[in-house]
This record gives structure tokens, sequence and C-alpha cells, in this order.
């Protein structure tokens, strides 16, 4: 991947952690699962890190990839990726 555009999304993902004011559990596997400031694994692995069920943990990913998307939408961050 290019570094440029890598550089680029975690920008956006560091803007989107900014504003989705995240529990410290939540903010914790938000930085896990996209690989921010550290290296991205996978949920079975966040799952031990975090000391919650595997189970339980899909959900609270599906929770914070909506609020991901819905700010995404609001902020029309997916023209920005594409437009740099």
């Amino acid at each position: 991947m290019d570094a440029k555009l890598l550089e680029l999304v975690n920008e956006k993902l560091r803007l989107i952690l900014d504003e989705a004011v995240f529990e410290e559990q939540s903010e914790r596997i938000f930085k896990l699962h996209y690989g921010i400031d550290c290296k991205r694994i996978e949920p079975k692995a966040i799952s031990k890190e975090v000391k919650i069920p595997l189970k339980k943990l899909k959900i609270e990913l599906t929770r914070i990839d909506n609020r991901v998307f819905n700010i995404l939408k609001k902020h029309d961050l997916f023209d920005a990726l594409y437009s740099e």
C-alpha cells in the first residue's frame, strides 16, 4: 500500500476517533481493530487482549463500525480519501 495513502487513512481514522467519543474499552478496540498507533490485529486476538468474549466483541465491533460509517457519511470523508 502506498505510504501516503496509508498516512491519509490513519489521519482520517484519528479524526473519527476524536469525534466518536468512545468509552475507554471501545476506543481500545477501535485502535486495535483499525491499527491506529499499533499493528492491526484480528478479532480473536482483540478478544484476548481486552478480555471479553468473542461474541460480545463482534457486537461491539458492529457498533463501532456503524458509528465510523455514520461519521464518514456526515463529513464526506469518503470523498476526501479519493480526491487527494
